[in-house]
């Protein structure tokens, strides 16, 4: 649902995790939470989703609708309220985020929750979806073709795939910026890398080439508020890094880096850091 999951260990790369992924902490859940829940924005993914998926289905009933890389339950939460006829299967790699989005998803008798890797939806039959969503998850596998791939596969035909990729997170810059300062030189691309289906035309041609057809772009920005509570603001805006962290306990130097380099990318709004600017693509493609 992020811009990335922090998963646990021994599972294969999916659309939100390595196997070597951090650990949760408390604060890390709680800044994941604050980071996620700025998805709400009105230009934000979930809505924008929502709205394609609804016009998808086109009034149809018992429609059922796969969201790959779920988290804790988004968008499929949103979409099974909008569609309360569907049947909405949300699914992710990591055990956390599947009881999380369990929980987040209780109040809806529509929604079912379960385990499911993106590059291996074992028992899950062909052709068996009428739509897949995937909110900021094709980023992250390894082999993005074969998520495509098994994408399609579990899609009925004239299936439609919804899905969100990043363009612009000004999250990725500063997080460069402070562990160039941490480290003394520039830091290598992260594995776990939100931006790397950014280059214009890439995704586009990654679906095309798995089959998709009918494929249509467009793009939203919205800002995140990282709120008020200052040492939250921290591991929100480097919620990318704190694996790295912990592996050179820097946390001191790394809060000392962030607070130079923040005023760049984001600014105090009534006593809340707001990064402005942040830019999703919106895919969608059909199944022939």
């Amino acid at each position: 649902m992020l811009l990335l999951r922090a998963a646990r260990g021994a599972r294969a790369l999916s659309t939100r995790a390595l196997s070597t992924a951090p650990q949760f902490d408390e604060a890390m859940a709680k800044a994941y939470n604050i980071v996620a829940e700025n998805h709400r924005h009105k230009d934000g993914p979930w809505s924008r989703m929502r709205d394609k998926v609804v016009d998808a289905v086109a009034g149809r009933s018992g429609c059922t609708i796969l969201d790959l890389a779920s988290g804790p339950g988004e968008p499929a939460a949103t979409v099974a309220e909008a569609l309360p006829d569907a049947v909405v299967l949300a699914t992710d790699v990591a055990d956390a985020m599947v009881a999380a989005a369990t929980n987040a998803t209780s109040h809806l008798s529509n929604v079912k929750v379960q385990l499911a890797d993106a590059q291996n939806l074992e028992g899950m039959s062909d052709a068996s979806f009428d739509v897949v969503t995937c909110c900021y998850g094709y980023m992250f596998p390894t082999e993005k073709e074969t998520a495509l791939a098994e994408t399609l596969r579990v899609l009925k035909p004239g299936g439609t795939l919804v899905a969100t990729t990043w363009d612009i997170l000004y999250m990725m810059p500063l997080a460069r910026d402070v562990m160039t300062d941490v480290l003394g030189k520039e830091p290598p691309t992260p594995d776990l890398n939100p931006m790397s289906l950014a280059e214009e035309g890439l995704f586009r041609s990654l679906v095309e080439g798995a089959g998709f057809v009918s494929v249509e772009q467009a793009t939203s920005t919205y800002p995140f508020d990282l709120g008020t509570d200052r040492y939250m603001q921290f591991r929100c805006g480097t919620l990318p890094l704190k694996q790295k962290f912990d592996e050179l306990d820097c946390w001191a130097q790394a809060e000392s880096a962030f607070w130079e380099h923040v005023p760049k990318y984001a600014s105090v709004e009534n006593g809340a850091l707001v990064m402005p600017g942040n830019t999703f693509r919106l895919t969608t493609a059909r199944k022939p």
